[in-house]
């Protein structure tokens, strides 16, 4: 017969404390939500990082190219492959949030409850902005038919702008030579020379917003995970006879199942580890609102 305890995974006494199958399932679930919300969080940061990454180098090189005035070709040549690699980094990780978010929280509402939410909302953002559709072609060709930086080019700076701006773009021509699968369709709406920055600014737009309304979905369920882990550790640590001297009562606390003594699953319960993901939340709660191409 299977029983279940709250049980320290660590060497000395304890006293284990019965628990019933249905509140070792309730244990199994809140981890597990834990876990999807932390990769939730740590893929939008990881995006947010690159986008940032790419802003930090394209303001770096505006205010060096304003002081230094150098246009040699090998100088240039260097800045151009230097945003490339900025841009695909973020491409890249754009592609794979989209592609993973639509995984996470599995066990939430009905099934396939949020991921039909994460793609309305990213269907939604296609069907809205000009920048998430030119991003979302740019990055398929960037796979798969040419990098993404065709020049510098400091004629197509829109006119409301008064700072410099390192003018990344990429060619419309030079995208009909070689299409590939890039849709008509959004070439159509492009102009010649594709301002690179404002578009990825414009996609980092929609990206946070998409981000932000999927974590308002399950915040509630984070938070009663944490509850239920934490009711957990202090039912735990009010059935230890020591004094509480460590502080740490709790250390190492699992929620097992057990069959003639034998340990057949085991649930850690810990939180310490989720306090990062917390803080990430906190961290990105608000919305980028940068100028964008949409904006142009």
């Amino acid at each position: 017969m299977t029983e279940y305890r709250l049980r320290g995974m660590h060497i000395g006494p304890q006293n284990e404390v019965p628990i019933s199958a249905k509140r070792h399932a309730e244990h199994a679930r809140a981890r597990q939500c834990l876990v999807d919300a932390g990769d939730f969080e740590r893929r939008y940061e990881l995006l947010k990082g690159n986008f940032l990454a790419f802003e930090d180098f394209c303001a770096q090189w505006d205010m060096r190219s304003t002081v230094n005035s150098d246009y040699g070709y090998e100088l240039w040549a260097g800045v151009i492959l230097e945003a490339d690699r900025h841009i695909m980094n973020l491409l890249s990780t754009g592609r794979t949030y989209a592609d993973q978010v639509v995984r996470d929280f599995k066990f939430f509402g009905d099934e396939g409850h949020f991921a039909t939410k994460a793609t309305e909302l990213l269907n939604a953002a296609h069907a809205r902005s000009f920048d998430y559709r030119f991003t979302y072609e740019l990055r398929n060709r960037a796979q798969h038919r040419a990098l993404p930086v065709d020049g510098i080019d400091p004629a197509i700076r829109p006119k409301r702008e008064h700072h410099q701006m390192a003018l990344f773009y990429t060619s419309k021509q030079r995208i009909i030579e070689d299409r590939g699968t890039f849709k008509l369709s959004v070439l159509d709406e492009a102009p010649d020379k594709v301002d690179l920055r404002a578009v990825l600014r414009g996609y980092m737009a929609e990206m946070s917003g998409i981000h932000i309304a999927l974590r308002a979905i399950v915040d509630a369920e984070c938070a009663h995970s944490r509850e239920v882990i934490e009711r957990a550790k202090n039912d735990y640590a009010d059935a230890q006879e020591d004094d509480d001297t460590s502080g740490n009562r709790a250390i190492g606390l699992a929620s097992v199942a057990i069959n003639d003594d034998d340990i057949i699953e085991a649930t850690p319960l810990l939180l310490d580890w989720d306090d990062a993901r917390v803080k990430l939340a906190a961290k990105n709660r608000f919305p980028i609102k940068l100028k964008s191409g949409d904006a142009a």
